[in-house]
Parts: C-alpha cells; structure tokens; sequence
C-alpha cells in the first residue's frame, strides 16, 4: 500500500519547519531528532566563501558559535514547496538577525539602522525516505547581505572580546583587592 501522497507532503513540510527552528533558537538541541547521523549543510554561492560542506557536529557547532553574539536569527518562510518523490523541500524565507544588545557598538540612534539587517535565502532540504529526518541542506544566502551580515559579525566578535576582556578585568581586580 502507497503512502497519502498528502500526507507525505504534509511531513515533509512539518519536518522541513521544524528544521528552521533552529535559528530561532539558536540552539542545536532543537533538530537533533531530525538530523540524520550523516547530515551535511551546504552554503552558496561559493563566492560568500562560506564553508563548506559542514558535517552536523560542524553545523551545530556553527549554530552555537553564531549564539554568543547573536540571541536569534529568525528564518521566517514566505514560501515553501514540497517534492515528495525527491523527498525535498524548497525553502524562500527571510531572515532577520537579532544581536545581542552588549556586542552592538555605536550610539543608541545608530544601533536600530546599522545592526538592522534582513536578508533572503532559499533552502533546499533532503530528507530521508520516511521525511522524518534531515539528510542534507544546500542553503543558499543572499551574497550582498551576507557581505553586511559578515562585517556585523567581525564587530560583534570584536565587541564581544571587549566586553569579556573588561569583565575578566573587573573580576581580577576585584579578587586582587580581597
């Protein structure tokens, strides 16, 4: 007996959801269940020079790096289309990266406009053949954005060593004054 072609779509697209939410979260715990054990992430185009491929223990560690600057990155899709003979689903979404308020550098009025970035991105996700599980991913980035992004990244890993910097410093002076 064949599957609902219906309801194989349907689980492509819940499992295809629940993938995005781990850049909402920010957190890898949050697909582990779906990610098959040989899971490879793909970026492109190539001239992002983003890297590539990554294994899932390299993608969730990716996933978790970009958490200590960032408090979410929130893919949101505009469109989704399943292919249930090729077990994929296509993603169109937009993303909007949500710093954290301490590696944000200038003045209050400028934070709003200069760290405000949303840029577009497609998503191919494969699935294995029950579409419970994520296989492979080919995101593609909006290469100008990413550009932006990559420079709010480079100021906020530099922001962000400052602070610890200055925080390990406040906690060394004052163990020193004991």
């Amino acid at each position: 007996m064949q599957p609902d072609p219906q309801s194989v779509t349907s689980g492509l697209l819940q499992t295809a959801t629940t993938y995005l939410k781990v850049f909402s979260a920010l957190d890898p715990s949050v697909i582990a269940h779906i990610q098959s054990d040989t899971y490879t992430h793909d970026f492109g185009p190539a001239s992002t020079n983003l890297p590539s491929p990554l294994s899932r223990k390299e993608f969730n560690a990716h996933v978790s790096q970009i958490r200590e600057v960032m408090h979410s990155f929130p893919v949101i899709p505009k469109k989704m289309w399943a292919n249930p003979s090729l077990h994929q689903v296509v993603v169109w979404a937009t993303a909007i990266p949500e710093f954290h308020e301490h590696v944000k550098d200038g003045d209050d009025d400028k934070k709003c406009d200069e760290w405000f970035y949303q840029g577009e991105y497609i998503y191919v996700l494969t699935m294995d053949p029950t579409g419970e599980k994520v296989e492979h991913v080919l995101e593609f980035v909006d290469s100008k954005g990413t550009e932006h992004v990559k420079s709010l990244m480079a100021r906020a890993w530099k922001n962000k060593g400052n602070v610890d910097a200055a925080g390990h410093g406040k906690a060394e002076g004052s163990m020193q004054k004991n």
